[in-house]
């Protein structure tokens, strides 16, 4: 499964907007992926680049079903696949090593997305990285500030990726990496999977994949990447130097701070004949659904576990895909509602709000959402916590230790109450 059939089935599917006049690489890419907000959109001509780009290849809900290729319920064929990875087939080589360069990065169509951002950047890049001492990579996806035609300044949170290279700079040691480009979007949903420390996102897409994925080792560094991408660029994140990242427009749609950060030197460039960029646009549903819907899929498994059942878990566009979610469930007593948010905020850690619905609200609705929040919850069925952990990412939050509020909202019909069914329909 690779990006090319992926694209066929968009344009079969009547999801895929083709630009044929050529775009600047300054916002105007931006305004197009915009205005097309629930298609993918293929620019043919980018201005001062060798390369088309595709944008928006996963933009909406319809989308996510056709690239999963289950149309029922995906939360569950997404969890079942967390929990049973299979590891891919290794080949001894790939059509993406047919060209083997230099990197010069400004032959690349990288984007500079808003006048606020701090330059052009790669926002779309799967970074892989090997655990050392281990043959077992890990997928994440990172921004990349372009610094030059060689080298990007990388914003690294304290994950999995800034643990390998705390790890190495500990030991006066660079690490190797390899950025995948041009891929289908089950490798993006696996990149942004919370994965088990030790355990390969690569496992969890083949197993989203059906078994159909295989990988090979890259040239320079012998990391394990997919075979069918379109682009793999090595290079290493230097141990001892730094740089100021940002600003850059994040997925609250507000800058983020900029803040030093590490650099990648990039070496190589591999590609295929014809290869196809890709570029993810910051705070619009693409982003929503890349990080959200992993922790919609954790969210689904975790509150299946204290009520009879989970009708639907949505990380609103309202809410930035990521700090807002709407559940639909069905209770038992009065003070489900509750513990379906403690849990959800257990399971999300970055959830801000939390709003429970019956299985009757739409929970994608906005309008019945609000009006199930207005007319099911009284005084006793919002709970407030304060200085709880939050998401880095919320501007409201306290600057010095990350913390902010978390609300619940228990939008439910109560048990010994009547006149909570609407007559009217939205």
């Amino acid at each position: 499964m690779s990006l090319r059939p992926y694209l066929e089935a968009l344009r079969q599917s009547d999801f895929l907007v083709e630009i044929d006049d050529e775009v600047k690489m300054d916002y105007e890419i931006t305004k197009h992926l915009q205005s097309n907000s629930n298609k993918a959109v293929l620019f043919n001509k980018v201005e001062d680049s060798h390369f088309p780009l595709i944008g928006n290849s996963l933009s909406s809900r319809k989308q996510l079903k056709l690239v999963l290729d289950e149309p029922e319920d995906y939360y569950n064929f997404f969890q079942q696949s967390l929990l049973n990875p299979k590891n891919p087939s290794m080949l001894e080589t790939s059509l993406t090593f047919t060209n083997h360069k230099s990197v010069n990065l400004s032959h690349l169509p990288i984007p500079k997305f808003f006048p606020v951002d701090a330059g052009k950047y790669l926002t779309s890049g799967i970074v892989f990285a090997q655990f050392p001492g281990t043959d077992t990579p890990n997928l994440s996806i990172h921004r990349i500030q372009i610094l030059n035609d060689q080298k990007g300044a990388i914003r690294l949170v304290p994950r999995d990726l800034y643990r390998i290279f705390l790890e190495n700079k500990n030991k006066g040691l660079d690490t190797p990496i390899a950025i995948v480009n041009g891929y289908h979007p089950i490798l993006a949903l696996a990149a942004s999977s919370p994965t088990p420390l030790g355990k390969s996102e690569l496992a969890i897409a083949n197993s989203l994949m059906r078994g159909n994925l295989s990988v090979v080792k890259t040239p320079r560094y012998g990391i394990t990447v997919p075979s069918d991408v379109e682009f793999i660029l090595e290079g290493r994140i230097l141990a001892n130097e730094e740089v100021t990242e940002g600003p850059f427009v994040d997925i609250t749609g507000t800058p983020d701070d900029a803040r030093p950060q590490p650099i990648v030197e990039f070496e190589d460039v591999l590609y295929r004949d014809g290869a196809i960029f890709q570029t993810i646009l910051p705070a619009y549903e693409e982003h929503f659904i890349l990080m959200g819907f992993p922790r919609e899929a954790e969210i689904h498994n975790r509150v299946s576990k204290v009520v009879p059942k989970v009708h639907g878990v949505y990380l609103t566009p309202s809410g930035c895909g990521w700090l807002s979610a709407v559940i639909s469930v069905t209770t038992q007593s009065d003070t489900d509602g509750q513990k379906v948010g403690l849990t959800a905020f257990e399971a999300h850690p970055s959830l801000k709000w939390c709003t429970v619905v019956d299985e009757d609200i739409d929970i994608c609705d906005e309008k019945a959402v609000e009006w199930a929040r207005i007319t099911r919850a009284g005084s006793n069925d919002i709970t407030i916590l304060e200085n709880m952990r939050g998401s880095s990412l919320d501007p409201s939050r306290n600057r010095e230790d990350y913390t902010s509020i978390k609300v619940i909202v228990n939008a439910t019909k109560k048990k010994d109450k009547t006149g909570y069914e609407r007559i009217i329909p939205f």
